[in-house]
This record gives structure tokens, C-alpha cells and sequence, in this order.
């Protein structure tokens, strides 16, 4: 086979919408459709509750891959093999004949009491054993939902898939878990990566809910028949088991050894160490989760809303009508031209220190040090401020899983969204006193989830060699040092009035 003159499809079912990118073997891009979706609030589920239709999306799915084919303007038969990565937590339920019962994104919390519930009663249990609280986000929780408020449906599950195994599931017909999203979802042991038996006891659950563990870079079978006339490929391509969205991240950047981080900065950004063993947080603060890659894990320290707070400030500051990127590009340029400690102004509008245990809105905003007409504050530093407060967020959830995992960081990389501001990347460097390893393409999951596909074709033997051959363009920020010293004390004014922010929302109920 020619290496050369075959390609690999890599599909990316995120919290905002899909995508599909074909890329060579030497890591090229080679085209790509994207499309956003919604979700629907069901009656007896809101305004809480989340889900979409699984035969909506699919089709949705199936558009973007034609759409990818067209604009490659290849053959394809030339694409030898398919692979699929998913934001996590997103599960759907199946019946004994494959039919689709309910699907639900991350963002689907109906099941709040149901999850109060759990903990309350196993709490500590649940967490040891999955390595993910609050119960409210997970599987189990929806399932007690189900169970509570749809019995007729309930009866009917048979099988629990992660987002993106449900696609493996229509591309290739077979039903399997991958360890990073079955981790995910809270129905696995996530030190044994198979199904707990005492969570299904505890819980009321049905033994088998949750497919046979089945490694990422797995091949599973061909596009069936049906597949192949809806989205042009062949029955000959291979369907390879792909990740998490995050896990596959770190993947496309290399992210695969113990200490080493990777930052997926994307609408949250998650700050993921690579462990050699399952570390559980023993205050329950952080989750544990399967890396794609075998014999690792992560422990995952996330400063939630990243990108989607920096997008809003875009909004608020400018007009929507200059175009998404060109005012991105300016803020960076703005952003630049102002010293580090923006004028005297903190940001506190999103990112913030993990702590699962606490699951409610905290104050936020920007501090100014005197009134702004003295000081001459311009919207240039509330921008600067909002990158540092990303920068200072992303640096505590770092010391964060270091003192958790009793581990010195190795190396750092960071990809998505956010890593495209020059000006954040350097900050980033700076505060972490730290060369920071930057992958100047946006979507480093679906080059993790292309390495996949590459690995179970049998094109590469390991994902060691399919990264070596498929890595994206990336480039090495080195911390300023006179930057460094001023960012240590603006960092530590940030720590302090992030923890006075937590107390006066307790404070104010």
C-alpha cells in the first residue's frame, strides 16, 4: 500500500458540534466540515434536563463526512480507515436491538436529585470507584432518573455508550466501550477498567449496561453497508475505536508519559497529568480518568469555562459583526502591548480552581485598584486581565494535580481554541516559568483521533510511531524572566482574591 496516497477520517462530536477532517499519514490536513448543533429541553426533564435526537445528529454525522469527501476531491476507497472522539459524559442509551432509547450531551443534568441522592447515601464509595463526583453529571444518576421518571423506557436499556462509541456503533454496528469514555461516563472501575460489580450492586443496576473495554487504536470491524451508502465511504474502510475528546488531545500532542501535561484549551480548559497509575484525590476535588493510551491514566484538574468566557468578553467588548477571528486576532495585538499586571486589574470571569466538591456559581467580574477614570483603564487590559486570569487559573489547577499526585510537571503542552493567542501562550509561559510546547492547529483531538484510525488500519504499530509520523506543526514558547518575576506576584494577588471572591459568595448565600 502506498502510504502516501491514503488517508484517514477523523469524526469529533463536541458540546457545540460535529466535525469531520480527512488527514493523510503524514499528518496533512486535508479537508474538513464542521456544523454546530442544539439541543432539544425535554417537558418532563427541564429546564435542567438536555437531550438531542440521536437520528438527527447521525445525520448530521453522515452530512460532514460527504461534505469532507467532496472538498478532498479523493477517492473513497483511498480512505482506508474511520475513527471517532466525543465530548464526555454524553451517553446513549440502547435497547437489545440496537434502537436508540435517549441521548444526552454533557450538559444534561435532569438527574440533580437523583445525584444528591447517590452521594449522599454512597458518596465516598462512588468516587473511589470511578473517580468522578458530583453524581449529578454521570450515567448512574441518569439512569436512577430514568428509572424514577420513565420506567417503560428504563426497562428497555440494555446498553449505555459513550457519545463517541455510539458513532463507532453506527459507522461499524458493534457495540463497544473504549476506556477513556467509558471511564468518563462513572459505570467503570476506573482501576480495573472494567465494569464495577459494586456499583451495579449499590446502585440497581443491570450487569453488562456498559460493553467489554475495548482499547482506543482498536480496529472493530468495516462500515456496514448501510453506512456506506449514506456517507460514501466504502464497506471496505476499517472502523477504528477512538477516545475522549480531551484524551485524544493529548494524544495528538504527544502528551503520553508520566508527569507530563497536557491543556486542552478549548471552551473549558482542562489541565489533564499523565500517571502511570490510577491517583485518586482524596478530598474528592479532581477526576481520574483512562488516558487512550494502555497503562496510563489522568488526573484531571479542569478550570471550567475557558474559552466560553473569553468568547463572551469578545462579545461584550466588540462588535459581533467585525467577524469571529479578525476581533480574536485584535485582541491578541491589544493584549500584547500592555504589561504584565494589565493596569492594576484582576479578571475573574470563568476559569477558576477545580473543586468538584463545590458545585455552585462563585462572584466574579474585574477588580480594579482605584476608580477607572484615574487610571485610564481601556479595554486593551480588561483583555490582558481576562488572558491572565486564564493563565493564573490554568497555573493553579497545575499545582493543583502536583500536589495531588506527589509529581514534578515534565513538560507542558498545550493545544485548542485558546492556544492560538500568541499572547496567552506567553503569558502561560511566563506565570509557569516553564517552556510551553504550543500545537498550532486547532483541533489537536481530531489529530489524536486520526492516529487512531492510523493505528488500527495497520499502517502504524503504536501510537509512538503514528504521532511521529502525524504530529502537528508546534512550536516552543520560552518563558520571559523579567515577565516571570512580575507574573509571580500578580499571580499570587490573583490566588488571594480568588479565594476572597469563594468566601463572600458563602458569605452572601
Amino acid at each position: 500500500m502506498s502510504v502516501s496516497s491514503k488517508y484517514v477520517l477523523a469524526i469529533d462530536a463536541g458540546s457545540g458540534g460535529g466535525r469531520a477532517l480527512i488527514i493523510d499519514l503524514q499528518g496533512n490536513l486535508v479537508s474538513s466540515a464542521s456544523r454546530d448543533w442544539t439541543y432539544d429541553v425535554p417537558a418532563d426533564a427541564g429546564p435542567l434536563g438536555k437531550e438531542f435526537d440521536p437520528s438527527y445528529f447521525w445525520g448530521i454525522i453522515c452530512q460532514l463526512i460527504v461534505e469532507a469527501i467532496k472538498k478532498a476531491g479523493i477517492a473513497s476507497v483511498d480512505i482506508i480507515a474511520v475513527s471517532a472522539a466525543s465530548q464526555r459524559q454524553g451517553v446513549v442509551f440502547l435497547d437489545k436491538h440496537g434502537e436508540e432509547l435517549y441521548a444526552g450531551p454533557n450538559t444534561d443534568i435532569r438527574a440533580i436529585i437523583e445525584g444528591f441522592s447517590i452521594d449522599g447515601e454512597y458518596g465516598g464509595e462512588v468516587y473511589g470507584i470511578t473517580g468522578h463526583a458530583p453524581s449529578l453529571l454521570f450515567t448512574p444518576a441518569r439512569l436512577q432518573w430514568f428509572k424514577a421518571n420513565r420506567p417503560d423506557i428504563y426497562e428497555r436499556i440494555a446498553t449505555a455508550l459513550p457519545i463517541g462509541d455510539w458513532i463507532i456503533y453506527k459507522l461499524s454496528g458493534q457495540r463497544v466501550a473504549e476506556a477513556s469514555l467509558a471511564s468518563g461516563i462513572g459505570l467503570v472501575d476506573v482501576c480495573e477498567i472494567q465494569e464495577s460489580s459494586r456499583l451495579m450492586e449499590m446502585l440497581g443496576l443491570s450487569e453488562g449496561i456498559c460493553p467489554g473495554i475495548t482499547a482506543a487504536g482498536s480496529r472493530v470491524g468495516n462500515v456496514t453497508i448501510e453506512t456506506a451508502a449514506k456517507t460514501g465511504l466504502t464497506p471496505d474502510t476499517s472502523v477504528v475505536v477512538g477516545g475522549g475528546d480531551t484524551q485524544c488531545g493529548l494524544l495528538g500532542m504527544g502528551v503520553r508519559e508520566e508527569a507530563q501535561v497536557g491543556i486542552v484549551a478549548g471552551w473549558s480548559g482542562s489541565i489533564q497529568m499523565v500517571t502511570a497509575e490510577p491517583i485518586i484525590d482524596s478530598e474528592g476535588r479532581t477526576w481520574t480518568t483512562c488516558h487512550v493510551i494502555p497503562g496510563r491514566w489522568i488526573l484531571e484538574s479542569n478550570a471550567q469555562q475557558s474559552g466560553g468566557a473569553y468568547r463572551w468578553l469578545k462579545g461584550i467588548l466588540f462588535d459581533e459583526a467585525n467577524g469571529s477571528e479578525e476581533t480574536y486576532s485584535l485582541m491578541d495585538k491589544m493584549a500584547q502591548d500592555v504589561p504584565p499586571g494589565a493596569g492594576g486589574v484582576l479578571a475573574f470571569i470563568g476559569p477558576t480552581v477545580m473543586d468538584m466538591r463545590r458545585m455552585r456559581p462563585s462572584l466574579g467580574g474585574f477588580i480594579f485598584p482605584v476608580t477607572p477614570s484615574v487610571t485610564d483603564i481601556r479595554k486593551e487590559h480588561l483583555v490582558r486581565a481576562a488572558l491572565e486570569n486564564l493563565c493564573f487559573a490554568f497555573k493553579a489547577n497545575c499545582v493543583q494535580v502536583e500536589e495531588i499526585s506527589r509529581l514534578r510537571m515534565k513538560k507542558v503542552c498545550i493545544g485548542g481554541g485558546l492556544a492560538q493567542s500568541r499572547c496567552l501562550v506567553q503569558i502561560l509561559s511566563d506565570v509557569l516559568a516553564t517552556p510551553v510546547t504550543v500545537f498550532e492547529v486547532r483541533h489537536v483531538t481530531s489529530w489524536g483521533t486520526a492516529m487512531c484510525a492510523a493505528v488500527g488500519s495497520g499502517i502504524y504499530d503504536s501510537f509512538e510511531q503514528a504521532f511521529e509520523a502525524m504530529k502537528p506543526k508546534s512550536r516552543v514558547v520560552e518563558p520571559d524572566h523579567q515577565n516571570t518575576q512580575e507574573c509571580s506576584k500578580f499571580y499570587e494577588k490573583w490566588l488571594y482574591a480568588h479565594g476572597w471572591l469563594d468566601k463572600l459568595s458563602e458569605d452572601l448565600g
